[in-house]
């Protein structure tokens, strides 16, 4: 007996841990340690990042670059391998990868994928399609018709127009919405339905200082009582895609607005899962943008008077955040590769 307790003392502590039933992956894009730092400074003292339990460190280098791109960076997340820059849900060799997403609706679990971009962007199309070149939005929009996601909202809606019946054979809602800045269009839309696409652009969705209002915290705040509303569990992965460019442009006021923005969304995620008390939140980017460096901010004015430094206007090879809440969040505290974020989600899923 003296033994057997011996050994137990000793082993993981995951192999005890609670799994969830539900995981949220929240992906900034492009957010590194810097860009943390300003939302949390930004939207003190309302900032969601510094309630989570556990930080971990993601090391984001792609299978051909030392700087990654978004198509790799998602990859590695969405599928556990690292692949060159430009891959979407493909290894190395450009062989089809399964992505998390797929592998939890092939449990059982309802799956969706939400982003401030063309919903057949690099990111979310990292979970929900396989092609060699993230700039094939055509085929990548037919993959995702076909995929087993169930709820997709974002942009895009023209490349998707010409799938529309073959969407609704596959038991799609099909809804488009061109005007979300006043009253919130998702308060009232049913969560019924069996699966449901919401286009709220041709293209990307506006920037959110440029009229986008609450459309990525509002679309969060439907999609969890959507998914939530089915059989099982849910895994969805939710994007702000418009950090990244914001970084792209070294613009300010563009940047600070779009991470107030993703704060609220974490904030509406991280709120389920306090309510729900068996979700997991996982908040983290794919790559740094921008080289970013915060040297004046007075917290009491906000990006009123904010300084900020920038080393390049491209992505970097920086190590980025990884936050974690909830059931199984011990699991993503260290150092360790972006393809190991995939692993610790599918072990959840064992």
């Amino acid at each position: 007996m003296k033994k057997i307790w011996f050994l137990l003392i000793f082993l993981p502590i995951s192999l005890f841990a609670e799994k969830p039933l539900n995981i949220i992956l929240l992906i900034g894009d492009g957010m590194g340690f810097a860009q943390s730092s300003l939302m949390s400074t930004l939207t003190s003292p309302n900032s969601y990042l510094e309630q989570f339990q556990y930080v971990g460190i993601s090391k984001t280098q792609s299978a051909s670059d030392y700087v990654t791109d978004s198509g790799a960076g998602g990859t590695a997340i969405a599928c556990g391998v690292k692949t060159y820059n430009g891959a979407i849900g493909v290894g190395a060799d450009s062989s089809d990868l399964k992505s998390m997403l797929v592998i939890a609706s092939e449990k059982g679990y309802a799956t969706g994928i939400i982003a401030t971009s063309r919903i057949n962007h690099a990111t979310p199309a990292s979970f929900t399609a396989n092609d060699i070149d993230r700039d094939h939005y055509e085929e990548i929009a037919k993959d995702q018709v076909n995929s087993r996601v169930d709820l997709m909202i974002g942009g895009g809606e023209k490349f998707f127009a010409p799938l529309f019946s073959q969407m609704r054979q596959n038991s799609f809602e099909v809804k488009s919405v061109k005007d979300y800045s006043g009253p919130d269009y998702f308060q009232n839309l049913p969560i019924s339905y069996s699966k449901i696409s919401v286009f709220v652009a041709d293209e990307d969705a506006k920037q959110a200082n440029e009229g986008r209002g609450d459309l990525l915290p509002n679309a969060t705040d439907y999609a969890l009582k959507f998914l939530n509303n089915k059989t099982k569990g849910f895994f969805i992965m939710i994007e702000g895609s418009q950090i990244d460019w914001a970084l792209h442009n070294n613009d300010k006021e563009y940047l600070c607005a779009e991470l107030k923005d993703f704060n609220k969304t974490v904030g509406i995620a991280l709120d389920f899962a306090k309510k729900n008390g068996n979700t997991l939140v996982i908040v983290t980017a794919d790559h740094e943008t921008g080289g970013l460096a915060l040297e004046n901010v007075d917290s009491k004015r906000k990006n009123e008077h904010l300084d900020l430094g920038w080393s390049t206007l491209e992505h970097t090879g920086c190590w980025v955040p990884v936050f974690a809440f909830g059931p199984g969040s011990e699991n993503f505290s260290g150092v360790y590769q972006n393809t190991d974020i995939y692993n610790k989600i599918i072990q959840l899923y064992k």
